[in-house]
Parts: structure tokens; C-alpha cells; sequence
């Protein structure tokens, strides 16, 4: 039986917009891309400080390259400037001997002249004057080309930069090479210097 005003229960009508159901909305697909968007930044962070790291790595490998070649380059700098003191010191003994040499041959010829010594004694002073003048310009000649050389190198050394390093090893090479010739001459001088102390050459 139907009561006149009574109304059957019945769903919200689909016309009312107040009582509509919920939606589908997308909203629950934001956290997923805000974590995949985290997870991107966070591979891309880590990227980048494993970059920063290895970078950091390498320069401080090459720091300290670096640094070991300008102590050895200081080093050899320091030694060269040495070598090069030394050797202008022995160049300058040299002409002193040569000096000195030349001086006493020539007293010890007047001597000989006074005394009535013999010709032979005069060809043992001209011998040894020959021997002395030929060895002491060999030397002289080696000193001051390895004193040229030296200066170079220093120049080199002073600014290794600006200069291949393999160059300037091999010239420094030539240049002990020289100046090791020049040493060796200047010992044949001291020998032909003692030999003739007694002024007769042998």
C-alpha cells in the first residue's frame, strides 16, 4: 500500500550536484613523480660529487707531480748555480797559473842563461813553455764554453715551463758532458804544472 507523502528510499539523484560521487582525481600520482623527481635529483647529485671527486683526486695527484718537479727543478737549479760558481772560480785559477807559469819559465831561462847552461836545458824550458801555453789554452777554451753553456741552462731552469723537459734534460746532458771535458783538461794542466815545478819539463 502507498502512503500518500511518504517517499521511497532511493539513491541521491545524479541531477544534484550536492550529493555526486567522488571523483577520480590524479592526485595520488603526484608523490610518485615527486619520488621518481628525487630519485633523478639523487643520482644526479651523486654523479656529480663522485665527478667532483675524482677531479679533486686527479688534482691533487697532479699538485703533487707538480710540486716534486719544482723541488727537483730547484734542486738541480741550486747545484747548476754551484757548478757554475766553481767553475768560473777554476777558469780563473787557470789564467792565474798560466800567469804564474809563463813568468817562472822565463826567470828560470835567465837563470840558466847566467849559469851557462846548456842548449838542452833551453829546449826543455821551450818544451815545457809549449806544453803549458798549449794545455792552458785547451782549458781556457773548455772553462769559458762550459760557463757560456751553463748561463743557458740556468736560463732554462730559471723558467722550465716555457721549455720542453726533455730538451732541456738532454742539453743539460751536453752541458755536464762539456763541462766534464773541460775538467779533464784542466787535470792535464795541473800534471804538465807539476811536472815542470823543477823548470826542465820532465
Amino acid at each position: 500500500m502507498t502512503t500518500t507523502g511518504a517517499a521511497e528510499p532511493s539513491g541521491p539523484h545524479a541531477s544534484d550536484p550536492g550529493h555526486l560521487a567522488p571523483s577520480v582525481t590524479p592526485s595520488h600520482r603526484r608523490p610518485r613523480a615527486l619520488t621518481a623527481a628525487l630519485i633523478v635529483l639523487l643520482v644526479a647529485v651523486s654523479a656529480l660529487a663522485a665527478y667532483l671527486w675524482v677531479r679533486g683526486d686527479r688534482w691533487a695527484d697532479y699538485a703533487e707531480h707538480v710540486e716534486s718537479d719544482a723541488r727537483t727543478i730547484g734542486g738541480d737549479l741550486a747545484q747548476l748555480r754551484t757548478d757554475h760558481a766553481g767553475t768560473v772560480a777554476e777558469l780563473q785559477t787557470v789564467q792565474e797559473q798560466l800567469t804564474a807559469s809563463q813568468q817562472r819559465v822565463t826567470e828560470l831561462a835567465a837563470e840558466k842563461a847566467e849559469v851557462g847552461d846548456d842548449r838542452e836545458a833551453q829546449r826543455q824550458l821551450v818544451d815545457y813553455q809549449e806544453r803549458i801555453s798549449a794545455a792552458a789554452g785547451t782549458v781556457a777554451t773548455s772553462l769559458n764554453e762550459c760557463i757560456t753553456r751553463q748561463q743557458e741552462l740556468l736560463g732554462y731552469l730559471d723558467n722550465p715551463e716555457a721549455y720542453d723537459p726533455a730538451d732541456v734534460t738532454r742539453f743539460r746532458g751536453e752541458v755536464d758532458a762539456l763541462c766534464a771535458s773541460a775538467s779533464a783538461a784542466n787535470t792535464s794542466l795541473q800534471q804538465e804544472l807539476a811536472r815542470g815545478t823543477t823548470g826542465t819539463g820532465g
